[in-house]
């Protein structure tokens, strides 16, 4: 069927415009019918041009975006708890990245393939600084699921120079690495996809350890007790842990912002300093200040062997990195593997700028801060929503609100999707992450009264359809 005889966003959102009550405040504004009539000609062209895959979010045309707030050419703004998908950590369009930008544009190189640079090189410089211990060396690319493709093909290019039997990598259920052939089999419940009839058999999926009602009471003890069964049960499967290279975690969970127990990723690591393995630490979405932390698995207290960056690097361009030692980052051979545009020079300057807007604004301690109000303003939205609201999960200023139907107490996916377009006529700006989740992940900037308003919708949104 052809898609301009559907709705714009046939799988989540309204292709026609309702009407929205009227809002005008110091940090929202929304002053038409959503999706706005004089943008519905141009989302029909969107969904003529692109395909369906990508036509799943809000049917808000976006006009510019600064600081903490999203505005379309109607007159609307919102606040935006989605900085793009996680990614604008120092906000939209932060003036000194802006101006970084156009001074390099003026002066600098537009393109440089592989070779060095005075700015690559300078970029790589501070992200060592600022990474823990142990990461000498940088390897750049684009796109977070590039660098996750990158270290899954460094893991077993290590593993199997180790001991030819090293070519198994775990990973956990409902974990999100990327979209890419490796990074996609990294993700999901397990490595078979319908469309993949002969997936990596090496790839292999480890319950996730999650904190619930039901495991409240558990002691370090029984986590730790929790780890060691999953790897007898891969060793009684038939994968010995010296057979494996790697275990890929998603830091913080993604659709869900959900935390691993310290006390399981600590017994991870010693097992694995005890096998021989790696533990990969994907923070293309945690990293960067993101949980009030420079990187998201120092809540932990353990070490990483590679650390996984995008997104929050630059907070605009795209750019992702591996991060981590000489003898993992150098198992490749040069030109073995090359890229075209990985730290592409404008991308480069954005991220030397959004580094030091972090430092400088503290903002890695202000996420901190502000994720105590936001804890504390969920918390009573799901006080006042018991039924509707399980969970609410995260730390730092990402955050996850579990959404259940009211009367089974059972994840509910479409409520999450109706909840996130009553906020956005509500003038507060979300992703739908389709699952049952909606994601509060406002950029570092915002102001603390900004914060709880756009919180205090949320609730004002779902008053509207509970």
């Amino acid at each position: 069927m052809n898609n301009t005889s559907q709705s714009v966003l046939a799988n989540s959102f309204p292709a026609q415009p309702e009407p929205t009550a009227r809002i005008e405040t110091q940090h929202r504004r929304i002053v038409t019918e959503l999706p706005a009539p004089a943008t519905v000609k141009r989302l029909a062209d969107a969904a003529r041009v692109f395909p369906r895959v990508n036509c799943y979010q809000p049917p808000i045309i976006w006009d510019r975006a600064e600081g903490y707030q999203v505005f379309d050419e109607t007159g609307n703004c919102w606040i935006d708890f989605s900085s793009t998908a996680v990614m604008t950590n120092t906000g939209h369009g932060h003036p000194e990245i802006r101006e970084a930008l156009r001074r390099h544009v003026d002066e600098g190189l537009l393109a440089q393939f592989s070779f060095a640079s005075d700015i690559r090189v300078q970029l790589a410089e501070k992200l060592l600084a600022v990474s823990p211990p142990g990461c000498e060396k940088v390897y750049f690319w684009t796109v977070g699921s590039e660098a996750i493709e990158c270290a899954f093909r460094l893991v077993c290019e290590w593993g199997l120079r180790s001991d030819p039997v090293k070519r198994h990598v775990l990973t956990f259920v409902g974990d999100y690495h990327g979209w890419t052939l490796g990074a996609h089999q990294l993700s999901g419940n397990d490595a078979q996809k319908p469309w993949l009839p002969n997936a990596d058999d090496g790839i292999h999926h480890l319950s996730f350890p999650r904190l619930t009602a039901q495991t409240a009471d558990y002691t370090d003890a029984d986590w730790r007790d929790c780890f060691d069964k999953q790897i007898q049960q891969l060793a009684d499967d038939g994968v010995s842990s010296t057979e494996i290279a790697a275990v890929f975690i998603e830091t913080f969970q993604g659709w869900g912002a959900l935390p691993l127990p310290v006390a399981f990723v600590q017994r991870m690591r010693e097992w694995a300093d005890e096998q021989g393995v790696l533990l990969v630490f994907d923070e293309v979405q945690t990293g960067f200040g993101r949980t009030g932390k420079w990187f998201a698995h120092e809540h932990y207290g353990v070490r990483a062997d590679l650390i996984c960056v995008g997104k929050g690097v630059t907070s605009t361009l795209p750019l992702a990195a591996v991060l981590g030692p000489a003898e993992i980052l150098d198992v490749l051979t040069p030109a073995e593997i090359t890229t075209t545009h990985a730290a592409h020079p404008l991308s480069c300057a954005a991220a030397l700028a959004n580094l030091r807007i972090l430092e400088e604004e503290q903002l890695i301690s202000e996420a901190a801060r502000k994720g105590k109000i936001a804890r504390e303003e969920l918390e009573a939205l799901r006080a006042r929503f018991p039924k509707h609201i399980s969970e609410i999960s995260g730390t730092g200023l990402l955050f996850a609100i579990h959404v259940s139907d009211p009367s089974t107490g059972e994840p509910r996916v479409e409520l999450a999707r109706e909840w996130t377009w009553a906020a956005v006529k509500q003038g507060v700006m979300l992703f739908q992450v389709n699952r049952s989740t909606l994601k509060v992940v406002p950029p570092l900037v915002i102001p603390d009264d900004a914060l709880v308003e756009g919180i205090h919708a949320l609730g004002d949104a779902l008053e509207t359809i509970a």
